[in-house]
């Protein structure tokens, strides 16, 4: 080969092997700082963001400590519909690691009265989307949940979204400051896909510590009635289709506000009560059967639903119901057993060890005795709460809410066998009686 041939061929390896490749790496170290690198990776990473959870990401910077991490620097995430604000995280790090993505939220806040919303964009993306490729984890040493009633803050909180054949599942576990939780608590949701036929599935544990109800309030509304400073402690499950839902209870609430609880109707009643459920079932959307107990220690309830409950419920009074309906009488104990199904209503006293079937105890004697182990239709309990009628149910708001959640009975048609003669409250002259 000619001594100038090798000349250019040398020179021309020396570009391709050399300069090339060192101008090359220049010129993408000149390019990653300049401002249009940087603004589209901010847009990669929320337009990415946007795809998996429905939300609107602002991203302040971008950084790649290491190949295989990622920092999101400052993020912001709105609701599309409103653009209101659901969350603010300080850093959030994406690594990708032997057991799938795992996201690191550092000092995440999120507004409680968006959660329902929140919730309702995850479902949709993350649980009907597509089955994910791997496992996705999002840790968090620190969660701050900001609602209309203050801040709670969760500790150790790990997500954790996986596929199994035809499930895609989601569990989150946290504990909760300022509360001594020995295991931590717990909310499942599944949907399972099988033959074309799909359902959703909710579960939480509280673990063995009483969470307070309105750390869910702004999600549940429904929550709100039991008061400010209601807790509970046990598990709860849903399971949800295209056309209904059913639903298991079983725990304790403690802290009820019965002033709150009883708020929506024409009647007083006051006092701090725990409401313990041994089991809870709802099928197709209204409760089928339930059994427990509710106790208060003291409290004032108003004349007007003494009279009420000892007609409509069948209970023994020695409230003289002719006098004013809006009378306040303070009593000293409250409580009672249940256990209501599509046959009836079933209250049992349980204030006295050493009177069977007192319910409540004013302060100066027995004020309602139970209805001797006597069924009562569960419609009755919307006539105790509610104006009465004699030949209807009200058509109020309220009555519909308890319609709804209520199992009705079957209709029938009087006969000797079933009629049976009024009931006249008891009245007590001294020592109570039965």
């Amino acid at each position: 080969m000619h001594d100038s041939t090798r000349r250019i061929l040398c020179r021309l390896a020396f570009v391709a092997l050399c300069l090339a490749p060192s101008g090359s790496l220049c010129a993408w170290v000149i390019y990653r700082s300049t401002p249009i690198h940087a603004w589209q990776e901010q847009a990669y990473w929320t337009e990415s963001i946007y795809q998996t959870t429905g939300l609107l990401a602002e991203v302040e910077n971008v950084r790649h400590p290491t190949r295989s991490r990622t920092l999101l620097e400052g993020v912001t995430l709105k609701d599309p519909d409103g653009e209101h604000l659901v969350a603010r995280i300080r850093v959030l790090e994406f690594a990708d690691t032997d057991h799938g993505i795992v996201a690191i939220a550092s000092q995440p806040e999120i507004e409680a009265n968006q959660l329902q919303r929140l919730g309702q964009l995850l479902y949709q993306r993350v649980l009907r989307g597509p089955r994910p490729a791997q496992q996705f984890q999002l840790l968090s040493g620190e969660l701050t949940l900001h609602g209309t009633s203050g801040a709670s803050t969760a500790s150790d909180v790990r997500c954790v979204v996986s596929s199994h054949r035809d499930k895609i599942e989601t569990t989150i576990d946290f504990l909760l400051a300022g509360f001594e939780m020995h295991s931590p608590a717990q909310v499942k949701l599944s949907r399972e896909r099988n033959a074309g036929k799909a359902s959703t599935s909710w579960q939480i544990r509280t673990g063995g510590t009483p969470l307070p109800c309105a750390l869910l309030s702004d999600y549940l509304p429904a929550l709100r009635s039991l008061g400010e400073n209601s807790h509970f402690q046990g598990t709860a499950w849903v399971q949800q289709d295209d056309e209904s839902w059913d639903g298991e209870i079983a725990g304790q609430f403690r802290g009820v506000d019965l002033d709150s609880l009883v708020a929506p109707f024409p009647h007083k009643l006051s006092g701090t009560a725990e409401l313990v459920l041994s089991h809870t079932n709802f099928r197709r959307g209204k409760l089928v059967e339930a059994a427990g107990a509710l106790s208060s220690d003291g409290g004032v309830i108003s004349r007007s639903l003494l009279t009420a409950a000892a007609e409509s419920l069948k209970l023994g009074s020695s409230v003289i119901s002719d006098e004013q309906a809006d009378t306040l009488l303070s009593y000293r104990q409250l409580a009672l057993g249940f256990q209501i199904d599509d046959s009836g209503l079933l209250l049992s006293g349980l204030c006295d060890e050493r009177q069977e079937g007192v319910l409540l105890v004013g302060t100066s004697g027995n004020l309602l005795l139970d209805s001797r182990t006597e069924l009562i239709p569960s419609i009755a309990i919307a006539r105790a709460l509610v104006p009465q009628s004699e030949l209807q149910v009200p058509a109020t708001s309220a009555t519909e809410y308890l319609l709804r959640a209520l199992p009705l009975p079957s209709p029938t048609l009087p006969s000797s066998r079933t009629a049976r003669a009024p009931y006249s409250p008891l009245r007590y002259g001294g020592e109570s009686q039965r």
